[in-house]
């Protein structure tokens, strides 16, 4: 098992996130690791875990990725605003690419939260990707 996927499937989700016009005019930025001092709202890329996906033809990997917002906005419109863009965003079949072949793209789960000082909301989406990969990465 490679996980060369796994890092183009991040380097991909980075590449889309941070480089969109209207999702970058709402956040300070979109981080892998999360700077001390990062402004309000922001997004981080959070933990993938990854599972053999493949059969008889094919060798694959399925990946569950999470993305992290946090708002210093108290009520849930800011956060769910933030959260559509992002689901449309990453939705939209933007991570084919590059060597990377995304058979599909699944909506798990999108949940928000007060941090523990109450004062930070932080939202969570999960997706899972399911990767071919190999050879047929390589046409």
């Amino acid at each position: 098992m490679s996980l060369s996927t796994v890092n183009r499937l991040q380097e991909n989700l980075y590449q889309l996130l941070s480089s969109d016009p209207e999702l970058s005019g709402r956040l300070s930025g979109v981080f892998d690791h999360v700077p001390e001092r990062a402004k309000l709202p922001y997004l981080a890329i959070g933990d993938m875990s990854v599972r053999d996906w493949s059969a008889k033809d094919f060798t694959g990997q399925e990946v569950l990725f999470d993305l992290h917002l946090w708002s210093g906005r108290s009520g849930h419109l800011e956060i769910r605003e933030l959260a559509d863009l992002l689901h449309d965003l990453v939705t939209a079949g933007a991570l084919q690419g590059d060597g990377l072949q995304v058979a599909s793209l699944q909506f798990v789960f999108f949940e928000t939260f007060f941090e523990t000082d109450g004062r930070i909301r932080q939202g969570v989406m999960r997706y899972r990707a399911r990767i071919l990969a190999g050879e047929e990465n390589d046409n």
